[in-house]
């Protein structure tokens, strides 16, 4: 058992959507009791403790879409004026795009999404 602590907790209980110094127990992969630090330490004392040093506490993040494939366009724009609707930017600078990648690059920039995604706990 793990707990998470001594940080600022988000619990998404509409009766209690905030805990100043919150704590999370986690069993597995699951998060099954929150309360303040002090409650649940004293209640599971022989648990890993992780202090959050007054972080934010909270479930993670579910990106349901996501094009890995794209991280390495970030900031591209297409040459010449800018694109006055989407097809404009499909036709400019995706379509150009996906026939350019290889296969390592499709590979590479899916790992640096991976990445940025576990960063900011989304999964």
């Amino acid at each position: 058992m793990l707990l998470v602590g001594n940080g600022k907790l988000i619990t998404r209980d509409p009766d209690m959507p905030f805990i100043p110094d919150g704590c999370a127990a986690v069993r597995g992969s699951a998060i099954f009791m929150v309360g303040t630090t002090s409650e649940l330490r004293g209640r599971y004392p022989e648990a890993e403790f992780i202090d959050a040093k007054g972080g934010l506490i909270m479930p993670g993040f579910i990106n349901s879409h996501m094009h890995f494939y794209s991280t390495f366009s970030r900031g591209m724009t297409p040459p010449g004026e800018p694109a006055k609707d989407f097809s404009q930017v499909l036709e400019r600078l995706w379509w150009k795009l996906d026939k350019a990648l290889t296969l390592k690059d499709t590979y590479y920039s899916t790992m640096t999404a991976l990445v940025d995604c576990i960063k900011c706990g989304c999964t």
